[in-house]
């Protein structure tokens, strides 16, 4: 049995609960001081390494674990025959990437989501950049529309708090979505001019 401290986030939050992760016997729980938050089998859940954790998902729901030895944690793992999402044999090349994701993360992690710092999220970029080489007077329409909605998003949230505070992830402000927004519009028109 093996047990690991860890910290336990649900998707958008900033702050993590103390938890601690316990594998044992093909099972793994999760308790948050005297409270048991789960048990599940191995076989019932996907693990996706994270740059300092995994993301868990169960029963239809996704959580971040972030480990204190994350390496301790995917040794016990590993010996118990579960599978990540990810092939563990692509760690070494994936390193880098994880590593600028960790550092974005820290940076920008309080003005955006944070599904946005994930392999899949830079696999995404990497592909917009390859379509911006291949169809540059599509991406850019693509982009003046795109920065158009979010200046009229940002210039709707910044009249209405209430919905800036349901709608906008963690320390992000009105004033961020405008500056996106124009930022996008102008990458646009760049592009526009380039293209043509």
């Amino acid at each position: 049995m093996g047990s690991f401290p860890a910290s336990l986030k649900t998707l958008g939050d900033r702050e993590g609960l103390p938890a601690v992760v316990h594998l044992s016997e093909g099972r793994l729980s999760i308790q948050a001081g005297e409270e048991s938050i789960g048990e599940w089998n191995l076989d019932e859940i996907q693990l996706e390494p994270t740059p300092t954790g995994y993301r868990m998902a169960a029963e239809g729901e996704q959580i971040i674990l972030e480990f204190t030895d994350k390496d301790a944690f995917q040794a016990e793992l590993s010996s118990k025959g579960k599978r990540e999402w990810s092939l563990p044999d692509t760690g070494k090349l994936l390193s880098p990437v994880d590593k600028g994701i960790a550092f974005a993360e820290r940076r920008w992690g309080g003005l955006l989501p944070e599904w946005a710092f994930t392999r899949v999220m830079f696999g995404v970029v990497i592909g917009a950049l390859a379509l911006t080489i291949i169809f540059p007077g599509l991406v850019s329409a693509f982009l003046l529309i795109a920065g158009l909605l979010m200046v009229m998003l940002g210039a709707v949230v910044f009249t209405d708090p209430m919905l800036a505070s349901k709608w906008l992830p963690g320390a992000m402000a009105p004033v961020h979505v405008l500056i996106f927004g124009v930022a996008i519009l102008i990458l646009g028109v760049l592009l526009g001019v380039i293209a043509s």
